[in-house]
């Protein structure tokens, strides 16, 4: 079981538009529209998610509701697509608390 914890980074502004979701980040007080990043329906799903800090098992619990997919497929696409979120800097891996 993983114990690593996810949320989406300040400073990016999600909107829909005509049925799309973008994703665009803020730096200092203007847009930067060269890293617009669009995201598909199951990418929006994790976004929202993201909202709280969240594990890879939250995701995938989420996605196999949502999107009836099996439950390995949910993990293995929300890993590689935090880790995506994490490269491009829309989203943090967060501390693990130490009990």
């Amino acid at each position: 079981m993983h114990l690593r914890r996810f949320k989406r980074r300040d400073g990016v502004v999600c909107r829909e538009v005509a049925g799309e979701t973008f994703l665009v980040p803020i730096h200092g007080h203007l847009a930067d529209l060269s890293e617009l990043f669009v995201l598909n329906e199951v990418g929006a799903e994790v976004w929202d998610c993201l909202e709280e800090e969240c594990s890879l098992e939250d995701l995938a619990e989420r996605l196999c509701t949502v999107f009836e997919v099996q439950n390995e497929q949910a993990l293995t696409d929300a890993e590689a697509f935090v880790r995506d979120l994490v490269d491009a800097g829309l989203a943090d891996e967060a501390p693990v608390a130490v009990v």
